[in-house]
């Protein structure tokens, strides 16, 4: 006679209880991270197209690109634009609280540093 093998019905459903919390984890932190992408590619183009243009034009091309995007989580007021030597850097740090379930909460810390333009060497 062979013995049988395979899950148990209480082995499935503590299995099935770590996918679901994997799946929920999953499902609210991935637009956490599309909202992040979205800002580091508007600042990699601000920095890449605004060299020499000023810290206020910067600002309302971010806040046009931002209304156009979709990007709530930082606004222009937030950049950090540094202009040195034809290089313009912009930054932004910022945090997402995700609730996940009842009081518990993931923070995540996002910190994005685009530098472009003519650099002393050119």
């Amino acid at each position: 006679m062979k013995k049988q093998q395979g899950l148990s019905f209480f082995g499935f459903i503590i299995l099935a209880i770590f996918v679901a919390a994997a799946a929920i984890t999953g499902f609210k932190v991935v637009p956490a991270y599309t909202q992040y992408f979205s800002i580091k590619s508007t600042i990699a183009r601000l920095a890449k197209e605004s060299s020499g243009a000023t810290p206020a034009s910067i600002r309302e091309s971010f806040s046009k690109s931002a209304e156009i995007g979709y990007i709530t989580d930082v606004s222009s007021k937030d950049l950090k634009i540094a202009q040195i030597g034809g290089v313009t850097r912009i930054a932004v740090e910022y945090e997402k609280v995700v609730p996940l379930v009842a009081n518990i909460s993931l923070l995540l810390d996002f910190n994005i540093d685009e530098a472009s333009g003519k650099s002393a060497g050119d």
